[in-house]
């Protein structure tokens, strides 16, 4: 068993790491989105924070074990370098809107009663759904370009592609909103 198969076992379980994640988030923010009092908010809000964990140690796995297989068996290309940069920004990212939810949820420490429609706009902000779409099409476009391996100008196609999907996921919940909208007026 060579240190290159460890690496690419490591970077595998990174990956099955962040999915496991995305799919643990897509979970909580839809539950936040229904929620109607402060404590339920709190209970979804508890899981959303120990996701951070999920997440940094899935990003230190890629992370790690992409560049020592880099160093080792590649050298830096269009695809490992995209896969990086966009990995750092998915963290970044996610973690800024992450942080924004929990604070939202976290101003209403003491209070009681139903949730305020400006706390309700924050949490179900249609903004925080497509761009959970949009990450996790980013995410498979990663995989794609890592295991195609294609030059610069399939790389970003390949992205660009997977960012269009992600927000051509959105428009079926645009389109019933808008729906909703036509039928209440």
């Amino acid at each position: 068993m060579s240190m290159y198969s460890i690496a690419l076992y490591v970077h595998i379980l990174g990956a099955v790491g962040l999915f496991a994640g995305l799919g643990m988030e897509g979970i909580i923010y839809k539950n936040l989105q229904t929620a109607s009092t402060p404590p339920q908010l709190f209970s979804w809000g508890i899981f959303l924070k120990s996701l951070r964990t999920v997440f940094l140690s899935s990003t230190l796995l890629l992370l790690v074990a992409g560049i020592f297989m880099v160093i080792e068996s590649w050298t830096w290309n269009a695809w490992d370098i995209t896969g990086l940069v966009l990995l750092i920004a998915l963290a970044v990212f996610g973690s800024v809107s992450g942080k924004k939810i929990g604070m939202t949820i976290g101003s209403l420490r003491g209070t009681e009663g139903p949730i305020t429609d400006e706390v309700k706009n924050k949490i179900t902000n249609p903004f925080i759904m497509r761009s959970y779409k949009v990450k996790i099409t980013l995410a498979l476009g990663i995989i794609f370009i890592m295991t195609i391996k294609p030059d610069w100008a399939g790389t970003i196609i390949s992205i660009v592609a997977a960012f269009v999907i992600g927000l051509l996921l959105d428009l079926p919940g645009k389109q019933k909103a808008e729906v909703k909208e036509l039928e209440s007026a």
